[in-house]
This record gives C-alpha cells, sequence and structure tokens, in this order.
C-alpha cells in the first residue's frame, strides 16, 4: 500500500556512522551491564556490591517503563529531548556515588540511577525504530550491539573482579557517549516521522501486527531468560554475551558479503537457543555441556535484539506513535513474568532451562509464520500515488492503471528456482498481482478489500485464484514466492 505519508516518512529516515552508532548502543551497555551488576530480582543469584539492601527494584523497573511508555504517547515530538535531559540526570546521579554518602544517600542515588536506566529503556526504540534508516537500523543492531555486548560480557564475567569504582567509571563514559549521539539526534518537528490521522486512508495490517506483538513477547521474555539461565553457571553470563557479540558480527558478515537479511536466520539462532538450554539442563548430569550450553543461549539471544526492525516495518505500513509504547508495554509484561518464573523456580532453577526451552520451541514456529511479511514490507519501495477518496467509486480497470507495477524483470544469473517464482507470477493479472502485493504485507482479505475499495467477496475470488495459480495454500507461502521475485528483480 502506498501513500504520501509512508513515502514523506521514508525519506525522513537518518542513516548514521558506525561511530555515533557505538555511541549510541552504550546505552544497551549501560542498562545491562548495570541492572544485572547491580543484582536485581531479575536474576537467581544477585550481587549487589555495596552494604545496603536493594529492597522494590522490580517494581521501580516496571514504574520506569510505565512512565516511558506514558511519555511516548503523550509527547512523542518530545523524546530526544527526554533523552538527553534523563541522561544528564544519570550523570548527575552516577557522579554522586563518587562522595563519601551514608547508606540511604547511596541507596537514593541507586535507585534514581536504575530508575533513569529503565525510563529510557522505551526511548532507545523509539529513535530506532522512528529515525533510523533499515541500513542503520541493521548496522546498530549487528555491529554496534556486538560492541555493547562485548562489554556487558566483560563486566558480568566471574573471573576478573570489577570494583564498584571502577563500575562507576565505566557508566561515566559510557553515558558521556550514549550523551554524545544523542545531541546528534535532530529535534525539529519536521525530522519526526509523520503519524497517521483518521481519515488518511491508510489502514493497518492486522495479520502482521499480530504475529509481530506475538513474536515480541516472547523474544522480550528471552531476552531475560538468557541470562538467568546463564547465569547458574559459573561466568556462564560471560560466556552467553561474548558469543552473542561474536555472532551479531558473524551476521553482519554474511549479509554484507553474502546479501543474505539477517531475518532470514533468525529461526536457525533460535534452534540453537533451544538446544543450548537443553544443554544447561542436562549440565546436571554433564558438566561439561554447561559452557557449550552458554554459548549457543547466546546465540539465540541475538534475534531478541531485532526487536526495533520489526518496529521499523510496522513503521513501514502503519505509522502510528503507539508502536513504541505497544512494544515497551509488551516489554514490561515480560519483566513481571520473567520475576514471577524466578519465584516459582527459585528452589529448582534447574528446571527453568526446560520452561525457557519450550518457549523458543513455540517461538520459531511462530517467527517463521511472520517473515516473509516482515521481508517484503522491508524490501518494498514505496512511490507516491494519487490517495482516492473512499466515497469514490472505483473499477478495477481505474485501480489497476493507477497502481500498475512496473514489468518484471529477471537478471539472467537468477536460479531455476527464482525464474521459476517470475514465471508463476507471470500467471497473474495486475488485479491478483495488487492483491499478491497486499496480502504480502500482512493485511487480512477485509482489509484487502477497505484498501482496493472492492467486496470482500471479491479478495476472496482473487485469493483463491493467486493460490491455484502460484500452487500454494496458505498466505505464507504466498508471500514467500513473491519473495523469491524480489529477490530476483533486485
Amino acid at each position: 500500500m502506498n501513500h504520501a505519508i509512508l513515502y514523506e516518512n521514508q525519506k525522513r529516515r537518518l542513516t548514521f556512522s558506525i561511530g555515533l552508532l557505538i555511541c549510541f548502543a552504550m546505552y544497551s551497555a549501560w542498562q545491562m551491564g548495570y541492572i544485572y551488576f547491580m543484582g536485581p530480582s531479575l536474576v537467581i543469584e544477585g550481587r549487589t556490591p555495596l552494604p545496603i539492601s536493594m529492597d522494590n527494584i522490580t517494581a521501580l523497573i516496571a514504574l520506569g517503563y510505565v512512565l516511558s511508555l506514558g511519555y511516548m504517547i503523550v509527547v512523542p515530538h518530545l523524546v530526544v529531548w527526554a533523552e538527553r535531559i534523563t541522561a544528564i540526570l544519570a550523570l548527575i546521579s552516577v557522579l554522586g556515588l563518587f562522595l563519601p554518602l551514608p547508606d540511604d544517600a547511596i541507596r537514593l542515588l541507586v535507585y534514581v540511577q536504575t530508575f533513569l536506566c529503565c525510563f529510557m529503556i522505551g526511548f532507545e526504540s523509539f529513535i530506532i525504530v522512528n529515525f533510523f534508516s533499515e541500513k542503520s537500523t541493521i548496522e546498530h543492531l549487528t555491529i554496534a550491539y556486538a560492541v555493547s555486548t562485548f562489554v556487558i560480557a566483560i563486566i558480568q564475567n566471574d573471573s576478573i573482579h570489577f570494583s564498584f569504582t571502577t563500575f562507576r567509571f565505566l557508566i561515566i563514559i559510557m553515558l558521556v557517549m550514549a550523551l554524545y549521539f544523542f545531541f546528534k539526534v535532530p529535534t525539529a518537528k519536521d525530522a519526526c516521522p509523520i503519524y497517521v490521522k483518521k481519515g488518511d486512508l491508510i489502514r493497518p495490517p492486522k495479520k502482521l501486527f499480530i504475529g509481530i506483538y506475538s513474536v515480541t513477547l516472547i523474544s522480550c521474555l528471552i531476552a531475560l531468560c538468557g541470562p538467568t539461565s546463564a547465569g547458574i553457571v559459573k561466568n556462564g553470563v560471560f560466556i552467553l554475551y561474548l558469543t552473542d557479540s561474536i555472532g551479531a558480527l558473524i551476521l553482519y558478515v554474511i549479509y554484507k558479503k553474502y546479501k543474505i537479511h539477517p531475518l532470514r536466520s533468525v529461526s536457525i539462532f533460535m534452534v540453537f537457543s533451544v538446544i543450548g538450554f537443553l544443554c544447561i539442563f542436562s549440565a546436571l548430569y554433564v558438566p561439561s555441556l554447561a559452557y557449550t550450553g552458554c554459548a549457543l543461549v547466546g546465540l539465540g539471544m541475538i534475534p531478541c535484539q531485532f526487536l526495533p526492525l520489526y518496529g521499523v516495518v510496522m513503521m513501514k505500513s502503519y505509522p502510528t506513535k503507539y508502536i513504541v509504547p505497544s512494544i515497551i508495554g509488551i516489554a514490561l509484561v515480560t519483566v513481571i513474568l520473567q520475576s514471577t518464573l524466578v519465584e516459582a523456580f527459585r528452589a529448582v532453577p534447574n528446571m527453568l532451562n526446560l520452561v525457557y526451552m519450550t518457549i523458543m520451541v513455540v517461538l520459531t514456529p511462530i517467527y517463521l509464520r511472520v517473515e516473509p511479511f516482515l521481508i517484503y514490507t522491508l524490501n518494498r519501495k514505496l512511490t507516491v500515488i494519487e490517495t482516492v477518496k473512499e466515497t469514490e467509486e472505483v473499477t478495477d480497470d481505474e485501480v489497476e492503471t493507477a497502481a500498475a507495477a512496473e514489468e518484471p524483470i529477471v537478471s539472467d544469473t537468477a536460479s531455476e528456482t527464482d525464474s521459476n517464482a517470475v514465471n508463476l507470477l507471470a500467471t497473474l493479472t495486475k488485479r491478483e498481482r495488487q492483491v499478491l502485493e497486499l496480502i504480502s504485507c500482512g493485511y487480512s482479505n477485509g482489509d484487502i478489500a477497505k484498501v482496493l475499495f472492492i467486496s470482500e467477496h471479491t479478495v476472496n475470488d482473487h485469493t483463491k485464484k493467486i493460490y491455484r495459480k502460484l500452487d500454494v495454500h496458505s498466505r505464507h507461502a504466498a508471500a514467500s514466492i513473491i519473495n523469491k521475485y524480489e529477490n530476483v528483480e533486485k
């Protein structure tokens, strides 16, 4: 579905240098390094390095999440300023930890630091989803995150002890780097995306959104479960994040050298994670499997980093200010769920690995069902076409003329399989091709009817003909066929 708003938002997306992306990724290093270093209730064996009790951390984290998503809904155009101010306050609070303060004052500063860390968590995704180009998003979630997860791995090691003084200096460095990036993000109103309003004649692809939210829920949970599972193994968290870092770099090399989109590798890493959780569980009987399990779970953590990329897909289809708050809301639910699981299995922590393995087994097929729609939406090029008012009657011929795509160009080097895909698509009429493209964007038949101003019965007929001509039996398979064609065309 093309629209002037979608096209304008695509033009506004920004591409950042690798150096700036690494600065931005230091927020993640600060968040994950700090939260787990301080030992809140999200992990089974916390290790608070201060001689004070740390109660109600989970409640404080939840408060940060809630206020973050509320802020993004009410004043989305001020999020970048909020990032800047919050980072400055966090920097001031960590500087205060260098002072000879009483325990209550130290506890207060630690609480402030924890709250600010979680309050910013939604803003990180907001900036990526709303401002980043696909190129910068992928580079950030692979190269830049590889650097940040390596830093987290060093902080989380069990062999080289980091004093709290050293950790404070690390926090200062990470916050200064992140702050530098925040001041490079534009705050002008015309730099922000245009959000849809009633009357814009843009409809959300409901099937795609439901699929992405399902994947998001389970991915957020695994992002929390991984460190918890590896935490029962000495140096397990170090191995997990180190493997995550190396795997992310490998993923980027594959993407650049072999032109394989990172989303196509997600399911493979999910399988690694399933095997990893099984290995950690089995380490109770075969101890040598523990480190292998942590490494495999680390690889399985990589897909959990791609949540902002899913948000980019959603914004490309239906730009609304509620996308990131919805993702952060789901993340909040998983924080509470993870805390509940940890408490429930505190006496038998190894059983958690079977629970996590089951979750990954469920996640993998769900993702595979969503993947073709994600890939197609990311790959499609938006062009400006005239928006037809919903009150006007439009014939099939008129719509076909307005939205006709360019004729497919088949590469001389295309594989036989891809050529067959093109041949199958060549049998479709322009209207059927139009319906297929909307199917591949994750639209239901009812929504397709509203987009094309035709009856749902007509869409059902077109869908049946498309299935018959492509020799497929599902929307997933149809989207996979057109993705093969798009690869050839490019």
